[in-house]
C-alpha cells in the first residue's frame, strides 16, 4: 500500500506536465485542460491524505496546491511569449511535485520528514500564488472591466486562506492565526484596491503587493514562533525596500 503513495507525487507530476502541454499546445480547450488537470491534481493529493476529509491539514494542503496550480494556469493566459510560459510551467511542476512529496514524508514517513520544509515551501507558493493571482486580478479589470469590489472581496477571502494556512502550518496558537489572518486580509485588500489605481501595468501591481505580501508572512511567522527581533525585522525591511526600489524604478509609469 505504501508503494502506491510513493508513486503519488510522480502521478501528479506527470498529471500536470500533460494538463499544461494540453493548455500550451492547445489539445483541447484551454479552460478544459485547466479544469481537468486541477481536478485530477487534487484527487491525487486527497488520495495521498487518505481522504482525511473532517481534519483541517486535509483541507489546507488541497487548497494549497489548487490555489497555487490554478494561479499559475490564470497569469499563462497573459503571457504571449511560449518561453515564459514554459518557465512558469517548470516552476509549477517542479513545486507542486516537491509539495506532495514533503506531503507524503509528513503523512506517511514521519522519520524521514525534514522539519520546517512543508513551512518554508508554504509560503513560497503563498507568495506566487499572490503574484500570479494579481497578475490576472489587474489584467482582467484593465481588459474585461470586472468590477473592483468583486475583485476585492475575492482576493479578501483567498488572503484570510493563505496567511491562516501559513501561519498554522508554523504551528501558531489559534487566536493569533485568526487575528493575524483577519488582519492580514484587510490590509491585503486595502492595499490591492490602492495599488489598482497606479499608472503602472500589471505585472509590476502584482510585483508591488507580492512584495508587501512577503514582509508581512515573514514578520507574522517570526512573532507566532517568537523569533522576532529587530535584526529579523530590519533584514526583511531591507530587502523589501530594495526590492520595491528596483520594481519602481525599472517599471514603466503610465
Amino acid at each position: 500500500m505504501i508503494l502506491l503513495y510513493r508513486i503519488t507525487p510522480f502521478f501528479i507530476a506527470l498529471t500536470s506536465a500533460l494538463g499544461f502541454a494540453a493548455f500550451l499546445l492547445r489539445w483541447t480547450h484551454p479552460f478544459v485542460a485547466v479544469l481537468v488537470t486541477v481536478f485530477v491534481v487534487l484527487l491525487l493529493l486527497a488520495r495521498l491524505l487518505q481522504f482525511q476529509l473532517d481534519t483541517f491539514s486535509f483541507w489546507f494542503f488541497l487548497g494549497t496546491a489548487g490555489i497555487f496550480l490554478l494561479s499559475a494556469f490564470s497569469v499563462l493566459f497573459l503571457f504571449e511569449s511560449m518561453t515564459t510560459s514554459l518557465i512558469v510551467t517548470c516552476v509549477t511542476i517542479g513545486l507542486l511535485t516537491l509539495f506532495s512529496e514533503f506531503i507524503f514524508l509528513y503523512t506517511h514517513i514521519p522519520s524521514a520528514y525534514q522539519p520546517f520544509s512543508l513551512e518554508y515551501l508554504t509560503l513560497i507558493l503563498n507568495l506566487l500564488s499572490i503574484f500570479f493571482l494579481t497578475c490576472f486580478g489587474f489584467a482582467i479589470r484593465l481588459l474585461v472591466q470586472i468590477p473592483l469590489s468583486f475583485l476585492s472581496i475575492s482576493f479578501f477571502f483567498l488572503s484570510f486562506f493563505l496567511i491562516y494556512g501559513m501561519l498554522w502550518v508554523s504551528k501558531s496558537a489559534s487566536i493569533h492565526t485568526r487575528f493575524y489572518a483577519g488582519f492580514g486580509a484587510i490590509l491585503f485588500t486595502e492595499l490591492f484596491i490602492a495599488i489598482s489605481f497606479l499608472p503602472t501595468g500589471f505585472y509590476t501591481n502584482a510585483a508591488f503587493l507580492t512584495v508587501f505580501s512577503y514582509v508581512y508572512f515573514g514578520l507574522t511567522r517570526a512573532h507566532v514562533i517568537h523569533k522576532l527581533s529587530k535584526e529579523v525585522a530590519r533584514r526583511y525591511l531591507i530587502t523589501a525596500g530594495f526590492l520595491l526600489l528596483f520594481i519602481g524604478v525599472s517599471s514603466q509609469w503610465l
